[in-house]
């Protein structure tokens, strides 16, 4: 009986030693999958993936190492990955922290045998803080591409300002070198010919004043873009008709109309006292109609006035050349000149510039429409928050 005892107990203690030696290897080789899935990943999460992969990763590896049904990600932003289940039996969550600090949280739903251990969590932690550093590093770098290619833009952008600079500069140059060698020569055969008839000074005093107008207004261009750029253009507010304005701009070139054979129209539908600045809105007009006329060489340029509950337009239509679609969206930058082109005539370039930049002032907008060899309608829209009283039919 001693003896069967004593050897009941001993397999009674193997049993028990097996059991502890079958529970310590199960440990063991938990503890092993858990430090191999920890550098396994970390491996994994340096090599620079996108958010969404880290996410998915992280989702992934920890939903498989702790047996769960599911997992699901929500980052700071609030923007979510995986799959929520609907009224799990058990959860476990766990923040995902940077450096910095905490930027998401990671949730488990229903592990497949029993529920969540303080194990799990501490695993689940560390895998956590892994991805953490992986979604900070994976931001950043999508940040660097982001400025990278802004500044690729940027650059791009900072050639063509360039090239039109370079553009303006010799456009600028002779329009400047033409009036001033006119000036010059006249000058000089006047000065050198003593007995010269008069009828003859008279012609060359002529020409020496019209190309100093040419100079005044190519001056004057220059110093109103540099006002503009600068934010120091003034101006003076008035209630005055735009019909008005209007019909001195039309007689004001009426003769550059003339000498080209063109018909000049005003066609006033609606009138409007409006509140601006008088000279700067006929700079806008002048531009415009005078583009109008270079740009045609027979036909018509009509400026149409009209007036609505919510705006006053101008339009101002020309049977000219027109400007090709591709080429619109430029037409109102600074230095930017059309005619380089599609034909060759005088202008620095900044008429359309200035143009916009007096209208925006007024709050209001101006529009282009054209087609190549028809013509071209410029729109300049001004709001009714200008007019002063009712208004006028024309």
């Amino acid at each position: 009986m001693t003896s069967d005892s004593s050897d009941v107990n001993q397999r009674g203690e193997l049993a028990n030693s097996q059991k502890q030696v079958e529970q310590l290897s199960q440990e063991v080789l938990e503890l092993y999958r858990q430090v191999n899935l920890l550098y396994r990943l970390g491996d994994v999460f340096r090599s620079g993936l996108q958010v969404e992969d880290v996410c998915a990763l992280l989702i992934a590896e920890s939903a498989k190492v702790v047996r769960a049904r599911g997992a699901c990600v929500t980052l700071g932003e609030g923007v979510k990955y995986g799959t929520r289940i609907t009224d799990p039996a058990s959860t476990l969550t766990v923040p995902i922290n940077t450096p910095q600090g905490r930027i998401g949280e990671i949730t488990l739903f229903d592990k497949k045998r029993g529920f969540f251990t303080a194990a799990d969590e501490k695993l689940i932690k560390a895998v956590a803080r892994q991805a953490g550093v992986a979604l900070e590093n994976s931001k950043r770098i999508e940040g660097l591409i982001e400025q990278n290619q802004a500044l690729e833009t940027l650059n791009d952008e900072l050639r063509a300002i360039d090239q039109m600079k370079s553009d303006f500069v010799s456009n600028v140059s002779h329009e400047l070198r033409t009036p001033l060698a006119s000036i010059k020569g006249f000058a000089a055969t006047i000065r050198e010919d003593p007995e010269m008839d008069r009828e003859v000074i008279q012609e060359f005093v002529g020409i020496i004043n019209d190309e100093s107008d040419k100079l005044i207004i190519i001056i004057n261009d220059l110093l109103d873009v540099s006002k503009l750029m600068s934010g120091h253009m003034d101006y003076n507010l008035e209630f005055t008709q735009l019909s008005r304005i209007l019909s001195e701009v039309v007689a004001l070139l009426m003769i550059q109309a003339k000498a080209k054979s063109l018909r000049l129209n005003l066609d006033v539908q609606q009138d409007a006292r409006v509140n601006i600045d008088p000279t700067r809105m006929s700079q806008v007009f002048i531009n415009l109609i005078g583009n109008a006329i270079k740009f045609t060489d027979e036909g018509s340029v009509t400026a149409t006035l009209t007036a609505t509950d919510r705006e006053i337009s101008v339009a101002i239509a020309d049977t000219g050349i027109g400007i090709r679609k591709e080429l619109l969206p430029h037409i109102f930058d600074k230095f930017y000149r059309v005619e380089n082109v599609v034909h060759q005539k005088e202008g620095t370039g900044l008429g359309l510039a200035l143009v916009r930049g007096i209208v925006d002032y007024h709050g209001g907008r101006v529009e282009v429409e054209s087609k190549e060899g028809v013509g071209s309608i410029f729109t300049v829209t001004l709001p009714t928050s200008l007019v002063a009283g009712t208004r006028v039919n024309g």
